[in-house]
């Protein structure tokens, strides 16, 4: 009911307290211990606390009534910053009489934590004005020590401003650097990421940096870098930072289009700190606009009336003119905190003294509900936690710039006017979705020498139609002719319809033309290719004595492209299906063993001499050529396949060279014939060719091919053998019949052919005859009584 009267008075006065008691600096002593570190390595804070102690001390007694007829006497131990001298010095308050009813302060973890552990047992509150360890507030410390409280914001807080500052700037991917060997800064950053997920923020990677590897820093950072992370959240410790600094500024992770955001250490000594390998001006460029978060020392509107009835702007006057009158060495961060701590105490006792006797247990419930507004802020607890005020502090031009600040008791965050006019980067590149096509002026190269292919094509199916029936055109089956320029004209139309797109036609029509495209290149490649096999395998037939059906069909697929993610994200068009894949396979299984096979007859066929015939030389290198540039011409494609103009250019110059070339191989040849032979009168050495084709693998022992009898053959091996020396003499019929036809034909040259006859009134003349259909094998050699010598087809 006081501290109700006292704060109504605080309105009714404008601002200034109108006192409803006496205050005195006499009464009931309520024992309290200090705890505090001369010795340690932090005993800077002490000369500059005790000043703020004092102050508050006076307020407390003499300017106000919170505590009317009691008072705080303070008992300080020096616990060095070591647990040793920190637990003797919990013994001894402990076994002094009266036993102090709490303990306010302890710097140093080493100290706070077995006596924080120790102190629940007696039920004795500790409050701490500068303990900042995170495992105070981690989930089981309320189970660990709950009589410990802290009046400075803790990691959690931070935390939290951390969150609402990326959240703030709307950057939904970030990445995160952590000091693994440090517990300090490990555990909250376990937390900070759970934290961003619940925010739908996603930490693309984590790195872990210690101190024992500081080498392996570089290979950390260049894994974020590998994952194009821009804005990177670091946890490490004041001495380990500029190497990590370093390392990215040596990576170009840095710049105005890169976001750190580091820890505040409420100084600015570690930039001058020199490493190996960095200098200062290095180290200054890197940290050039990065933000960093750390609790406030006071709070923002210092015009505000605090606890005690007076501005805060006032009473950080006063705080920091007692420090100097003090000869304080340096301002203390803490000053406020040890204010604020000693006034919630304050409040607390009073809670628990009330009218019956002191409890314990109602000190340190008070404490936990405690909420006034202090100097650094709204004083209030969560789960022992302060949540207080975090300031965002940004580095510009070599000096920090105060930029936003959060205000974890009323999750308040608020951004200060220099970030107006800020353009902030994104998280990530711009990914802009853009349909990729091919570009004009490929698919219009591409589509000329496509049209002026299929004018080619147009122009030698005319000739092989209308001389279809001149002997070199007849002799080389001009129906497979024609077979191979369709299937040429339908692989030079499909290359233009692959650089057909949604630009030409709408989505619907775009599927159809999927199929269009498709069969077109598969149809053209098994006409054309199919009708050069064929007529492979009928030069191979004839010359090796096979009769088999000829039938061969040769196609290939479509290969299209996907995207790629770079700055402008491309949209590809391409045909797929559910089961591409395994239809590919079987084409690429079955094709290839086709090509195989073609490849395998145009070697067989190679010592083929009979250019009138079947084009054999000029096929074996046509089917070269198609195996050679549809083996090269997939490869690249696949290697090539998210580069739109570049698959379509190669594509299209491997299938329009190919076909080409296949067309002028073919059909050349015969256009020269037809000029140096238009009336198509049978040449002199054609036959001459034919034979030397026919016997060119006639062994050089063909006229004395039966080879010894053992005498130990069976049945099947005389029939082998019989058929084998069968072959051999019908080949060696087939040599000297050659040989006859050459003389035959130097007689008729000569014109002496009066030797031929044998007699009889009618005279005897000798017909060699050759059967069109199997030419150029030769059948039978007949003896017929006709006196015109004619040779036949």
């Amino acid at each position: 009911m006081m501290l109700l009267l006292f704060y109504f008075a605080i309105l009714l006065g404008g601002g200034q307290a109108s006192l409803t008691c006496v205050p005195s600096n006499t009464g009931t002593t309520i024992p309290i211990g200090v705890f505090h570190a001369r010795g340690g390595h932090d005993s800077i804070f002490t000369p500059e606390v005790e000043p703020a102690v004092n102050v508050a001390l006076d307020h407390i007694h003499n300017q106000s009534c919170i505590l009317d007829g009691y008072k705080l006497q303070l008992t300080y131990k020096d616990t060095q910053c070591k647990t040793s001298t920190g637990m003797k010095a919990l013994f001894d308050v402990v076994a002094s009489m009266p036993r102090p009813v709490a303990i306010f302060g302890g710097v140093c973890t080493e100290v706070n934590e077995p006596i924080a552990a120790a102190l629940k047992y007696w039920q004795i509150a500790q409050l701490s004005y500068a303990e900042t360890h995170p495992k105070f507030g981690t989930a089981d410390s309320s189970e660990l020590y709950p009589t410990f409280f802290r009046i400075v914001p803790g990691r959690t807080n931070l935390n939290l401003a951390k969150t609402r500052l990326v959240s703030h700037f709307k950057w939904k991917r970030i990445g995160t650097v952590k000091q693994a060997d440090e517990p300090r800064y490990a555990l909250p950053h376990e937390t900070l990421t759970t934290r961003f997920e619940e925010a739908e923020v996603k930490v693309v990677y984590t790195a872990g940096v210690t101190w024992q590897e500081q080498e392996n820093i570089g290979n950390e950072l260049s894994l974020l870098k590998a994952r194009d992370v821009r804005i990177i959240l670091a946890d490490v410790a004041e001495e380990l930072l500029p190497r990590v600094m370093c390392g990215a500024e040596s990576l170009g992770m840095t710049g105005k289009d890169f976001v750190w955001i580091l820890p505040g250490y409420h100084s600015t000594s570690w930039i001058s700190k020199p490493i190996n390998g960095c200098t200062e001006e290095q180290l200054l460029s890197a940290i050039d606009g990065h933000f960093a978060v750390q609790f406030a020392t006071q709070r923002s509107d210092l015009n505000s009336y605090v606890v005690g009835g007076k501005k805060a702007g006032d009473i950080i006057r006063e705080l920091t003119e007692s420090c100097g009158r003090d000869q304080c060495s340096k301002k203390n961060i803490f000053q406020g905190y040890v204010y604020d701590g000693l006034w919630a105490l304050a409040i607390a006792l009073k809670e628990a003294l009330g009218n019956d006797a002191f409890s314990h247990t109602r000190l340190i419930d008070a404490i936990a509900n405690s909420k006034f507004e202090g100097v650094t802020g709204q004083v209030r607890f969560e789960k022992n936690e302060r949540l207080g005020i975090a300031e965002v502090l940004w580095f510009q031009n070599g000096s920090y710039h105060h930029a936003a600040h959060y205000d974890g008791a009323r999750d308040e965050f608020r951004v200060a006017d220099i970030l107006n006019g800020w353009q902030r980067p994104e998280d990530a590149p711009e990914r802009r979705v853009v349909l990729q096509h091919v570009s004009s002026w490929l698919f219009g190269a591409v589509t000329f020498f496509a049209s002026l292919g299929c004018l080619l094509a147009l122009l030698f199916l005319a000739l092989n139609i209308k001389y279809r029936n001149h002997r070199f055109i007849k002799m080389s089956s001009p129906n497979m002719n024609n077979l191979i320029i369709l299937g040429s004209m339908c692989t030079f139309i499909s290359v233009v319809l692959v650089g057909v797109d949604t630009r030409l036609l709408s989505e619907g029509m775009f599927v159809k033309m999927c199929y269009a495209k498709t069969w077109t290149l598969c149809l053209g490649f098994t006409l054309a290719f199919g009708a050069m096999f064929a007529k492979t395998w009928r030069v191979h037939s004839i010359f090796t004595n096979i009769r088999m059906d000829k039938k061969a069909i040769k196609d290939s697929r479509l290969l299209l492209m996907q995207q790629n993610n770079v700055e402008i994200e491309p949209k590809l068009e391409y045909c797929d299906s559910r089961n591409s894949l395994v239809f590919q396979a079987i084409l690429f299984a079955v094709k290839g063993v086709l090509m195989m096979l073609g490849c395998f007859l145009a070697w067989e066929t190679r010592h083929v001499n009979v250019p009138a015939l079947n084009d054999s030389k000029y096929i074996g290198m046509s089917v070269y050529i198609v195996v050679v540039m549809s083996t090269l011409g997939v490869s690249i494609a696949f290697i090539l396949q998210e580069r739109v103009n570049e698959s379509f250019a190669m594509t299209s110059l491997f299938v329009v060279v190919s076909t080409a070339l296949t067309l002028c191989l073919v059909f050349v040849p015969k256009m020269v014939e037809l000029v140096r032979n238009p009336a198509g009168i049978e040449q002199k050495g054609y036959r001459r060719g034919l034979m030397k084709s026919v016997v060119s693998k006639a062994p050089v022992n063909a006229h004395n091919p039966s080879p010894s009898y053992t005498g130990k053959e069976t049945e099947k091996d005389l029939l082998a053998r019989a058929e084998a020396e069968n072959q051999l003499k019908q080949r060696y019929l087939h040599q000297k019949t050659c040989q006859l036809w050459e003389l035959l034909e130097r007689l008729r040259e000569l014109g002496d052919t009066q030797f031929l006859q044998q007699g009889g009134p009618k005279g005897r003349y000798m017909y060699l005859i050759y059967s069109q259909k199997h030419m150029p094998k030769i059948d039978t050699i007949l003896i017929q009584y006709e006196h015109p010598f004619v040779v036949g087809e």
